[in-house]
Formats: structure tokens, C-alpha cells, sequence
């Protein structure tokens, strides 16, 4: 069996979330999407700290985007606005089987040309794709290049000196393709923001950006009013692709002052058996980059929990990593998520196995009764959230009535304290950061409900591990909206691993395989939390060097 078959997934069909994104897909148009401005204030939001000033996503209609494409109209040809879902089936190829298990080896056509690695994309995306034009019968060549502009509606900027552009960008550089960022200010002249092409000195270093998110300053001319935002892409190629989604204009967060105090926190996931020779070194590193931290995280798979293990072989393997943290000589609190590693085993019942795994966090000072709890680090709430060992239904997914009633009331809680919240549990969100794109983040009812409550908050901050991929991906941390949550939506981070590193799959453009082909790529994370945001670096631990960082506003905040 295979690495990629032996991994534990959820596979619950995420129905409720398909109908959603169909339904929004059939209601957009070629030339117009949707555009929301809003004052500063909106949602009673305060106006120090950063705040949205204006969001331009594609799935609401409170005002128009508008697409300018020179040349011979034809579908596909130039912006248009599409369902994401629907995006993905105008590219699949006709005629070609793309069954992994009865089409092997596939046709590489079947892979889509990554189209469907933009995992932080969700309803109604724009796209300008001359591999789907071209297919459908549109000429794309040099005597027929695509020039194709997107431009936003007026944006307000009265009043503001500088502003941060902040969009999600799926793009793969075709040879001589340009993709350009500009503004105008009160109808006067374009002036550039960003430039994607082939050459190394352009933002994308010449290559593809794969599910990222930009964040582009903008400096306001004194006595500007509206700025227009427009997205130009221009190829003389039949093929690839740029989709864009989740258009806003922010004020910037004020740089940090040199006497601000932060919390700092530990974070690691996935130790699974095969991160034990990397944990000691793990720890190492973390206390070398947060040694004052207040606690330490592990969202989930303590131990690799084989499905044979009996009571005496799974308290073991919590021995082993207890014999690591026992050499440690500054271990700060450890607060753990269950993962399913920690529960798979046949032998021993779910309520054994959640037992082992509380007993191992309070040797540790948890201090805890039930794998979803509370945890208060130096006036920073921690909220831990996993499958409890006691239910029946699959639709629930082993998560209780009483723990959803528990993040409800205890977000809103956080929420009206104006408090930065971190959110933790083991396995990610679908369609949020790396990798959920694939079939198996398909996740069941009671998780998409758990996602929906996270998103009302955008002071929440929703911590997972399970999926193996590295933090140096684009989409290692994604802003997620949910249809009904708030508009600008909770923030995602993916933790990474201990074990073995996952990416792409070779033979699957919907599944995932280990990294066989690089070393090892072990990290870990620390947090420094400040009233007005948290800063989150990611560490490669075989190098010790950082490999990436996101800084996460508290929109709640008033100084």
C-alpha cells in the first residue's frame, strides 16, 4: 500500500458547499461581478488598527466590475467571471479518461494544468484563460494576442495617505505573457502596483504563483477621492491562465513600536513516529526563537498510533515523545489537539485512546478533562477543539452537540472582549490552505458547521495540522471566507509537520503523495501575539532558518 492510500482522511462529502458554489457560478455574468465598498466603520468596526476600506469579491452583486478584451470576442477570450467549480469542468479534457484507478498513467492533460491547486479560491472567481479560449476555438497567437483588462469600480480613499491592495492570485507564466497591477486616482493616469512575467525581476520571479495572496501598497495622492484598481493581462499564447479572487483595499497596520510586549507561543504538529528524530531538534529551535514563550501547541498526531496497537504499545509511543520533552530544560505548558493518528487504533475503543491522550497533555500541565478545552496563556485565549471519544453518529464526526455550543459561545465571548482568538484543531478546512483542494479534505457536516461558526469572527486565527504540507507554499496561511460569516473572513495557517513532507501528486492532479524526491522538510512555527495583530514566522528545522511569515491584523482592536 502505497503512502498516500495509508494516510487517515475524512471523506464525508462536503454537499451543502458544492450546491453553494454551483448556485453562485450559474448567477455570475461574463462582464459584471460583484464589488462591496464600505466605510470604515463598517460592522461598528473601529478605525484604529487595520480595517477594510473597500472589498471587490466576485460573489455578491452591490456593484460592477468591468472587462475591457481587445480583439475578436469569443468565449473564454479575455476576464471573465466563473464558479470555481465550474472554472475546473470548462478545462477538463473531452474525450480523455481521467480515473486514476482504470486511466493510469494519465493523460497529462487530466492534471489540469494546476488550475485546481488554487485552494484558497472559493464561489465566483475572475479568470482570464487562454488554454480554455483557445480549446473552445478562439485564435491565440501572435497575430491574435489576448489583451484583457479588469477594472474595479471607484474605490473611496478620501482621507487615507496609504493603503494596502490585497488580493488572492492563481497564475502560471506563459512565454511573453504580462499580467499587470495598476491604479488610477480621480481618472488621472495608470501608474503600476505589480508586474507578473518572465522576467526574474517581475513580482512572481518569473515563474507561476500558486494559490497566493499579494498584498501591494498604495500610496493616496493628497486631495484624491476614488481610485480605480485595474488587473491587465496580456498573451499571445494558447495557453495557462490567471484567476484572481477576494479583491480588498485595507489601511496598513502602523509598524510596531519598539516597546510593544507580545505573548509568544510554540507550535508543531504530526510527531507520528517519523518526526521523533526531528523533535528534539524542534524544540530546540523553539526555544531559541520564542524562549520566553508562554505555552506550546501541537495541533495533533502525538504519536503514529498504528491500527494494531493495544493499551500497552500506545502508551508507549506517548513515552517516547515524553523521553524527548523530559531532556528539554525550559519546556513551557503544552497545549495538544487530538489527532486521528491518536485515535486509529482497532484494538482499543475511541474512549481508551482519547483517555491515553489526555493523560499524556497533563503530564505535560494541560490540565485537562476532555480533548476540547479552553486555555487563557497570559491573557491570550486558546481554544482547542478534536473528537471526543464518545459519539455515535458519522455525520458528527465524533464532535458533540455540547462542544459546538462551547466555540459558539466562547468566540462571541472572546469577540466582545475585542480579543484576538486562536483557534486549534488537527485537520484543515477544505479550500483553504495547501493542499485542501484535494479530495480528501472532503469534509463531513459537522465540520463544515465548526467552520461556519469560526467564520463570523474575524479576530479568529484557526491553527491546524494533518496535512504534511510545508509552510514555504504560497498558501501556507489563507484568509477564508464563509457564505454568511463575515466579510472579511478568519485566517487559516497550516502548521506543517514533523513527518514526512506531502505535495502534489504525480499520478493524481486530486491527491497527494509524500516528498520522495528532497529531503525531509520538518518545521515549526512560533507566534508573538499584540493586541493589535499576531505575527507568525515558520521554521525549517533542519536549517533553522525562517522560511515564511504572516502578519495577522485584530480588525477588534482600539488603541
Amino acid at each position: 500500500m502505497s503512502l498516500r492510500t495509508s494516510r487517515t482522511r475524512y471523506l464525508l462529502a462536503a454537499a451543502a458547499t458544492l450546491v453553494a458554489l454551483i448556485s453562485a457560478g450559474g448567477a455570475a455574468t461574463a462582464q459584471t461581478a460583484s464589488t462591496q465598498a464600505v466605510s470604515a466603520q463598517s460592522g461598528g468596526r473601529p478605525t484604529s488598527g487595520q480595517h477594510t476600506v473597500w472589498r471587490g469579491d466576485f460573489d455578491t452583486n452591490s456593484a460592477a466590475w468591468t472587462v475591457q478584451t481587445d480583439g475578436t470576442a469569443a468565449d473564454w477570450r479575455g476576464w471573465r467571471f466563473t464558479g470555481r467549480d465550474a472554472w475546473f469542468a470548462a478545462a477538463a479534457p473531452a474525450g480523455v479518461g481521467c480515473d486514476p484507478d482504470q486511466d493510469a498513467p494519465l493523460d497529462p492533460r487530466c492534471f489540469l494544468d494546476q488550475r485546481n491547486q488554487f485552494s484558497r479560491s472559493r464561489g465566483v472567481i475572475a479568470v482570464a484563460d487562454n488554454g480554455i479560449a483557445a480549446a473552445k476555438g478562439a485564435a491565440v497567437d501572435a497575430a491574435n494576442p489576448v489583451s484583457t483588462t479588469l477594472a474595479s469600480p471607484g474605490v473611496p480613499v478620501s482621507g487615507q495617505r496609504e493603503l494596502e491592495l490585497v488580493f488572492s492570485s492563481h497564475y502560471r507564466q506563459a512565454h511573453k505573457a504580462v499580467g499587470r497591477v495598476t491604479v488610477s486616482f480621480d481618472g488621472g493616469a495608470e501608474t503600476e502596483l505589480l508586474r507578473y512575467s518572465a522576467a526574474r525581476i517581475s513580482a512572481n520571479g518569473g515563474g507561476d504563483v500558486i494559490s497566493g495572496q499579494e498584498v501591494v501598497k498604495v500610496e493616496v495622492p493628497d486631495r484624491a477621492k476614488t481610485a480605480v484598481f485595474r488587473f491587465g493581462y496580456t498573451s499571445n499564447r494558447p495557453q495557462l491562465y490567471w484567476a484572481v479572487d477576494d479583491v480588498a483595499v485595507r489601511t496598513p497596520l502602523a509598524p510596531l513600536s519598539g516597546k510593544a510586549k507580545a505573548t509568544t507561543l510554540q507550535v508543531f504538529s504530526d510527531v507520528q513516529g517519523e518526526g521523533l528524530p526531528y523533535l528534539d531538534g524542534a524544540l530546540d529551535l523553539l526555544h531559541r526563537e520564542a524562549p520566553k514563550a508562554e505555552a506550546m501547541l501541537l495541533a495533533g498526531d502525538v504519536i503514529s498510533g498504528p491500527k494494531e496497537n493495544n493499551q500497552e504499545q500506545q502508551v508507549q509511543e506517548y513515552d517516547e515523545v515524553s523521553s524527548i520533552f523530559a531532556a528539554q530544560k525550559h519546556l513551557p505548558t503544552l497545549l495538544p489537539a487530538i489527532g486521528n493518528h491518536d485515535v486509529r487504533s482497532s484494538v482499543l475503543t475511541r474512549k481508551q485512546q482519547v483517555d491515553n491522550f489526555v493523560a499524556f497533555a497533563n503530564k505535560w500541565g494541560a490540565k485537562i478533562s476532555k480533548p476540547y478545552y479552553e486555555k487563557v496563556v497570559d491573557g491570550v485565549p486558546i481554544i482547542v477543539l478534536g473528537a471526543e471519544g464518545t459519539g455515535t453518529d458519522p455525520k458528527q464526526q465524533d464532535i458533540s452537540d455540547a462542544q459546538v455550543a462551547f466555540l459558539t459561545q466562547r468566540l462571541a465571548y472572546w469577540s466582545a472582549q475585542r480579543k484576538q482568538v486562536v483557534v486549534m484543531g488537527h485537520n484543515p478546512f477544505a479550500w483553504t490552505v495547501s493542499g485542501t483542494y484535494g479530495e480528501f479534505y472532503g469534509n463531513g457536516p459537522r465540520v463544515e458547521q465548526l467552520e461556519q461558526i469560526i467564520g463570523r469572527y474575524p479576530n479568529a486565527i484557526f491553527l491546524s495540522g494533518h496535512s504534511h504540507w510545508s509552510p514555504t507554499r504560497r498558501d501556507w496561511s489563507a484568509r477564508v471566507r464563509t457564505t454568511g460569516g463575515d466579510p472579511d473572513g478568519f485566517t487559516a495557517i497550516n502548521t506543517g509537520g514533523l513527518a514526512m513532507e506531502f505535495g502534489p501528486s504525480p499520478d493524481n492532479p486530486w491527491d497527494e503523495d509524500s516528498m520522495t524526491d528532497r529531503p525531509e522538510s520538518p518545521s515549526a512555527l512560533t507566534m508573538a501575539v499584540y493586541p493589535d495583530r499576531t505575527v507568525v514566522r515558520a521554521f525549517d528545522v533542519l536549517t533553522g532558518e525562517q522560511i515564511n511569515e504572516v502578519e495577522v491584523a485584530n480588525p477588534l482592536y482600539r488603541g
